[in-house]
């Protein structure tokens, strides 16, 4: 394999774990569904090595599992695991916050207000996929701002899952996602004071409702809809 040969081999494995992965966290691909590889590489035109390749990456996410077959399922994740991935996000959100709120300038608030204007405009329960990709926006703004790039790193795999359990909760609670809105002007409005305990208390109280919301439907989610059954 020449230098080209393997440049475009990474490059249809990354293509085929950012689409699959976008795929498991809007929940268009639910769990225990079965991951073909043979159809999702004539979905995708590519061959079943970067599809087989994807597919391992998203299970070392934690997103995938393989069967006793050896094929690739998605995995379904445990209430648990959500309740703890939110206690931590809970931390680290905050603290991204707050180490932002000394570098909060004017181009700043131009881009987190122009993200919300965009939000705004996608206040309805069809879009929430975009939306959901937009309020992710208006947090790594925040956490760039920080300065710190291992917030980055540690947080992808938890919003990774925030992403795919408020995708869930948006779909079936439609006042949800006029909340997370409502929830990230606070949210700006604290950062454009630059008022510290503000800051703290307003991300803090976006994240324990985020929590609270999806605790409540994935208590009541007794046919395994959300969650899925074990394998």
């Amino acid at each position: 394999m020449n230098a080209n040969d393997k440049r475009n081999a990474v490059t249809a494995q990354d293509f085929a774990y950012r689409f699959i992965k976008e795929e498991i966290l809007c929940f268009r691909l639910q769990p225990n569904e079965h991951l073909s590889a043979l159809e999702l590489a004539n979905r995708l035109e590519v061959s079943r090595t970067p599809i087989r390749e994807a597919l391992s990456r998203l299970e070392q996410d934690g997103l995938v599992t393989k069967g006793g077959s050896g094929g690739f399922y998605v995995r379904p994740i445990s209430l648990k695991e959500i309740v703890d991935a939110y206690r931590i996000r809970e931390v680290l959100e905050v603290q991204a916050a707050l180490e932002a709120l000394p570098f909060v300038d004017d181009a700043l608030l131009e881009r987190l207000r122009h993200i919300l204007a965009e939000c705004e405009a996608l206040l309805d329960p069809d879009k929430y996929v975009e939306f959901l990709l937009a309020i992710r926006r208006f947090q790594a703004e925040i956490v760039v701002a920080s300065g710190n790039g291992f917030f980055e790193q540690v947080m992808t795999p938890i919003i990774d899952r925030a992403r795919l359990v408020g995708g869930m909760l948006i779909r079936v609670h439609a006042p949800r996602q006029r909340q997370v809105y409502d929830e990230n002007v606070a949210i700006f409005e604290a950062l454009e004071k630059r008022d510290a305990a503000l800051v703290e208390a307003t991300v803090r109280r976006h994240v324990q409702n985020a929590r609270e919301q999806v605790v409540k439907l994935l208590t009541n989610d007794t046919g395994n809809t959300y969650l899925g059954a074990s394998r």
